[in-house]
């Protein structure tokens, strides 16, 4: 009987090491993840400004061509 908790013992010990193991690979994968979407949010963003900024200069654009009465149009037309 005694043999027999002693390999339950190492067995639990193995099982609570494996657990364990797992464990750090998922916290480590966790931080991957979450800096991978934190730079993803700053990539939205700064495009986001981009996009802001070239949709005011096309209406800029839009202005300028309104308060001059006529709207320009290519040279091949």
């Amino acid at each position: 009987m005694p043999e027999q908790n002693h390999l339950n013992l190492n067995s639990a010990t193995q099982r609570i090491e494996e657990l364990e193991t797992k464990i750090t690979f998922q916290d480590h994968s966790i931080d991957e993840l979450n800096r991978a979407l934190i730079q993803q949010q700053n990539d939205i963003n700064k495009l986001m400004r981009v996009i802001e900024n070239i949709v005011s200069q096309v209406e800029r654009m839009g202005d300028s061509n309104t308060d001059s009465g006529m709207i320009e149009l290519p040279p091949h037309y």
